[in-house]
């Protein structure tokens, strides 16, 4: 697990960019923990071991690997910049699987599921913690439980992976605008237009942190698709997405679609006419161009 340790996005992302540069240089744990860990760095103790909690983290998320005693990068990293390379790995081996990062995904879809923002401060990850392990898992303590640490981290982690915002006061707000958008091209595949139900089927398949997937499910029980209510950060997820014309989302005034009133939608009397969707359209990018 490293959204725990010393390894924050912005080191990992620096480790990325070492490595690209470093292509066919002698380039080990040494070596690394002398350029981003060298002596004199403000804040550094003796138990400081950044350099190596990064490279831990980079290979978790299978960015660099280990050749001869030495770290090279995976295929992955051959093209796109250093953020967009770990964006991926997050989305394919963090949110889409509980394995490396098993409180990642299932602590967000909690949070989601609850329609509640997370506050900074050590009372709130002492009270996250306590519902978590409650509400989960009947208050039987987990191996390398979630915790205060852990909570801190994931907040961190949760802002760079595009799953919400960090307000003035530090409270994070989940609002997965930017996951979902990475998402459009497998849920849409070759539609233009989908159905809410078959929107929501699709999404929850290439999202399972948010409504209806497996890790949401796993996070939040006693949801049940019957409903027909989107949570509100996904709600305000969809509607920022049709205000910023990536989505249109048709939402009539007789309708039996699903219903994203959590986020107060506005009315435009075009397609905005209610709060209950019946069906979404992708927005080409000659649209978005076209005003």
């Amino acid at each position: 697990m490293f959204t725990d340790s010393e390894a924050t996005p912005a080191r990992v992302e620096m480790l990325v960019e070492l490595v690209r540069k470093m292509s066919g240089r002698k380039l080990d744990i040494a070596t690394i923990r002398q350029l981003l860990q060298p002596e004199g760095l403000p804040g550094l103790t003796a138990k400081s071991d950044q350099a190596r909690s990064v490279v831990a983290a980079a290979k978790e998320l299978n960015l660099v690997e280990d050749v001869d005693g030495m770290v090279r990068a995976n295929d992955a990293l051959s093209t796109g910049t250093a953020r967009s390379a770990l964006i991926v790995a997050i989305d394919e081996n963090v949110l889409g699987d509980a394995k490396i990062e098993p409180w990642f995904a299932l602590f967000y879809a909690f949070v989601l599921g609850r329609n509640e923002s997370a506050a900074a401060g050590p009372d709130a990850g002492k009270m996250w913690e306590a519902r978590f392990e409650r509400e989960i898992f009947g208050g039987v303590t987990q191996n390398n439980r979630f915790n205060d640490t852990k909570y801190r981290g994931l907040r961190r982690w949760f802002r760079y992976s595009g799953l919400g915002w960090h307000d003035g006061d530090d409270r994070f707000h989940p609002n997965p605008y930017e996951r979902v958008s990475r998402q459009l091209p497998n849920i849409f595949k070759s539609d233009i237009e989908l159905s809410i139900d078959l929107f929501m089927d699709r999404l929850s398949e290439r999202c399972p942190e948010l409504d209806g997937g497996h890790l949401f499910l796993t996070a939040n029980p006693g949801w049940t698709k019957s409903q027909r209510s989107i949570t509100l950060g996904l709600s305000h997820a969809l509607i920022d997405l049709h205000l910023d014309k990536r989505l249109v989302l048709h939402c009539p005034l007789d309708s039996d679609g699903w219903s994203i009133a959590a986020a107060s939608p506005p009315r435009d009397g075009s397609r905005l006419k209610s709060d209950l969707v019946t069906s979404v359209r992708i927005v080409n990018d000659r649209e978005v161009g076209n005003g």
